[in-house]
């Protein structure tokens, strides 16, 4: 298992959020094989709250020595290792869709 960070596109309900917005990006991380078994893992995981993953951006392997940019993301790693079940989730960037 390896440490996944994943950065989706994804589809939320309306008022989830206070912009009302249902659409737009969020890092997830989590643990996981692969990508394709973080990507299933989330997928599941949104199921909870009805939203659903449009695309994966990027899907990317956080080494043990990584050491984030921003305060936000890095506080969800150090979460993250040291609890194998954790799918965090980080800001939802929201857009208006055409």
């Amino acid at each position: 298992m390896e440490l996944w960070k994943i950065y989706a596109e994804i589809i939320v309900q309306p008022g989830d959020f206070p912009s009302g917005d249902t659409i737009g990006f969020m890092n997830i991380i989590t643990w996981a094989n692969s990508a394709e078994a973080a990507q299933e893992k989330i997928a599941i995981y949104f199921e909870r709250f009805a939203w659903k993953i449009v695309g994966v951006e990027a899907a990317t392997i956080l080494h043990p020595d990584f050491i984030a940019d921003d305060d936000e993301f890095d506080e969800l790693v150090e979460q993250a290792r040291n609890n194998p079940n954790a799918i965090l989730c980080g800001t939802f960037y929201s857009y208006k869709a055409n």
